[in-house]
């Protein structure tokens, strides 16, 4: 019976360390997919405001104090992540994304766009190094953007369109 107990033991936690050394394509599919069901559902209910401006962070996120308007430092961990605001755009501008695709110094490994409702939006993932993956999710005149590690990418991916889906300004 003991030996039963140790194998379902030693079969889980092979099951549980596989699932968290994903590949990168896994990570990838799994991150755009994450950042497109943010996209396309209700925003989140803002739980911060930055001047005129309600965000919600998802648990463990704080704001950086040297933030300004435009130009807002997140945290997560060890983890920064800088959101663009540029209030000229709309909702609906690709400005962003065109900025990426003209971009020829960039390696993007994948990206998804997203439109729904009169808004436009993709994320993106973009070699940094070999171990360092550069993510960025947009809508509109507002983008995210970190410097990811590859285990990391799918949840990143998702909570940084949780929080770009949110923002709204007074």
């Amino acid at each position: 019976m003991a030996r039963k107990w140790m194998r379902l033991l030693i079969a889980s936690l092979a099951v549980i360390l596989l699932a968290g050394c994903s590949s990168l394509e896994e990570q990838t599919i799994d991150g755009l997919e994450n950042a497109k069901v943010a996209f396309q559902d209700d925003a989140e209910k803002p739980n911060e405001k930055v001047n005129d401006m309600n965000i919600f962070l998802p648990s463990g996120f704080s704001i950086e104090e040297e933030s300004d308007e435009t130009n807002i430092i997140l945290s997560k961990g060890k983890d920064s992540f800088i959101l663009f605001i540029n209030p000229n755009e709309l909702p609906s501008s690709q400005l962003y994304y065109d900025l990426m695709t003209s971009d020829s110094n960039l390696e993007v490994l994948d990206e998804k766009t997203f439109e729904q409702n009169g808004r436009f939006g993709f994320a993106a993932i973009i070699e940094n190094s070999e171990e360092k993956y550069e993510l960025i999710t947009s809508i509109g005149g507002i983008k995210l953007t970190t410097i990811s590690e590859q285990q990391d990418i799918a949840n990143n991916l998702e909570n940084m369109m949780l929080i770009v889906r949110s923002i709204s300004t007074n």
